[in-house]
């Protein structure tokens, strides 16, 4: 039996391309498949980052995802089946496969199933980090998400227990929260507080919010709030 291909998943950090790292950078260099996930909310936008600071990649093969955006378990299932699948595909024909995923592919990326799948049918798989949203938006607003002795706490934006979570001591980050901004700043709108957001971070659409209070209507999908408190 032929040997089989290693599937990679490599962080492309959150929109600027001078984030991609350099180990990101030589994996995609060295695959000849790059696999896409494509769904309402990233489009392609990693592929887009990649293309930036990797010329190389345009000349790749293409293994487009199909990931719905939906909340139904039975679909998400079959959907990362499909797609887990169709890597495998590629990997019995002895060649590598990266799989490009925003900010990191440890952090609610559509990586982490298909890596699970992968590893559980006996295929290597890699996780080569890339830098998160949340410390590049930190970084963007000249802020430390830390203080001694308290913790942070990461929370998706779709998070059903959000206003219990924003109780808790220490940091907060909210990502992929542009649906939650208003309502965010509704919760907080009494309590002593340091609440920031950027839309877009590094991308030329960026959008940065040093009061919530002014956000109106829906924001962009990647948009990240950090709130501060010291106790």
């Amino acid at each position: 039996m032929s040997q089989t291909g290693k599937l990679y998943g490599v962080g492309v950090g959150p929109g600027d391309p001078g984030l991609l790292t350099l180990r990101a950078a030589e994996v995609i260099r060295d695959c000849p498949v790059l696999a896409v996930p494509v769904s309402g909310g990233e489009r392609q936008l990693a592929l887009e980052i990649v293309r930036q600071a990797v010329p190389e990649a345009a000349a790749k093969e293409l293994l487009r995802l199909d990931f719905p955006m939906v909340h139904d378990r039975a679909r998400l299932r079959q959907s990362h089946d499909q797609a887990a699948a169709r890597v495998m595909a590629v990997l019995d024909t002895g060649r590598d496969v990266a799989m490009l995923s925003l900010g990191d592919p440890s952090l609610y990326a559509t990586y982490s199933p298909i890596q699970e799948r992968v590893l559980a049918a006996g295929y290597q798989a890699v996780t080569i980090p890339g830098v998160p949203s949340f410390c590049a938006v930190a970084a963007r607003l000249n802020m430390s998400l830390t203080r001694p002795h308290l913790p942070v706490h990461i929370i998706p934006g779709g998070y059903p227990g959000v206003e219990e979570a924003l109780k808790a001591p220490g940091t907060k980050v909210l990502m992929k929260a542009g649906k939650e901004a208003a309502r965010v700043a509704g919760l907080l709108r009494d309590r002593p507080h340091a609440a920031r957001m950027v839309s877009d971070c590094g991308l030329p659409t960026e959008e940065v919010w040093e009061d919530l209070s002014r956000v109106e209507g829906q924001r962009s999908y990647f948009s990240t709030i950090l709130i501060r408190e010291e106790g």
